[in-house]
């Protein structure tokens, strides 16, 4: 399924989880890896900025960098190292778009980044940019994947919008591919601050079945040879999938970058994508939307 995966690296040392996961990706399934890393025009981990130099020299210098400190996982492993300046972002597209990126992977930063746009959670962050722009998904890595483990039970959670349709299909095609179990999890959202006064009219248990008989027959043709449950319950979205996922031992998450919910234009730090991407877990798959017919 994945051919040609693209890994923002850093050299911090506790940010390593998403390259390991990276690493095990790509020799379960064949594939390439594109270790992408942009220079800032402040300190970089990579380099340091004290003596001038001129660019190509500092380039080919944070290459060889970047290929010493993962020599031991890439010795098996097909690759290539591509080091920029400028727009992190901007450059960052134009690989992905020129190189056919099937799957972007990136880690969030646990130590005290140097500059702010290095943290998850601050407006117009690189990931966001590129979240925003992409067709191939995201996957966010906060904690350790073990060695050789393998893609068997997926949780994938739905809103009913479009571009939840959208992720279904693609975690469809990763179960198939992995032959991993499906669950298909929706959450009757009863609100954070203001509470919706719809659940407390009757008992929740007529919201859920009706939640469960709609994913049924809305996903029914799609999820044909898939081994798959449906789940329902009520509770604050985020923290319910990140229950679900714990509970099923998930191995991913998969879930659409934008929601019924939220602005497309302006995605949020407090959106459920991004607050399960950021949380303790298993790997995070945010799925931009992409024309699929599988439903």
């Amino acid at each position: 399924m994945f051919k040609k995966i693209l890994l923002a690296v850093t050299p911090q040392i506790d940010t390593q989880t998403a390259p390991r996961a990276a690493f095990e990706l790509a020799r379960s399934r064949n594939a390439e890896v594109v270790l992408f890393h942009s220079l800032p025009l402040e300190r970089d981990a990579w380099c340091c900025f004290d003596d001038q130099t001129d660019r190509d020299r500092l380039l080919a210098a944070t290459e060889a960098k970047i290929a010493e400190f993962y020599k031991d996982d890439l010795k098996d492993i097909r690759h290539s190292i591509r080091v920029s300046t400028g727009n992190a972002h901007e450059r960052m597209l134009k690989i992905i778009h020129a190189e056919d990126i099937d799957l972007i992977v990136m880690g969030h930063h646990t130590q005290p980044p140097h500059r702010a746009d290095r943290m998850w959670g601050v407006v117009d962050t690189t990931i966001r940019k590129v979240c925003a722009n992409v067709f191939c998904p995201v996957m966010v890595v906060t904690n350790p994947v073990p060695a050789g483990a393998r893609i068997k039970r997926i949780v994938m959670a739905t809103d009913f919008s479009t571009p939840s349709d959208s992720a279904l299909c693609y975690a469809v095609q990763m179960a198939s591919s992995f032959g991993a179990h499906l669950d298909i999890f929706h959450v009757l959202d009863v609100g954070q601050v203001t509470p919706n006064p719809a659940y407390y009219m009757q008992s929740m248990q007529v919201f859920i079945d009706k939640a469960v008989g709609r994913m049924q027959s809305r996903y029914a043709r799609a999820l044909e040879g898939v081994s798959h449950e449906f789940h329902c319950w009520e509770g604050v979205p985020y923290v319910e999938i990140l229950k679900q996922a714990r509970w099923q031992e998930a191995d991913m998450v998969i879930m659409a970058q934008y929601s019924s919910s939220e602005d497309h234009a302006k995605p949020s730090v407090g959106s459920t994508t991004i607050q399960v991407a950021l949380s303790p877990g298993c790997p995070s798959v945010l799925v931009n939307y992409r024309a699929r017919t599988c439903i």
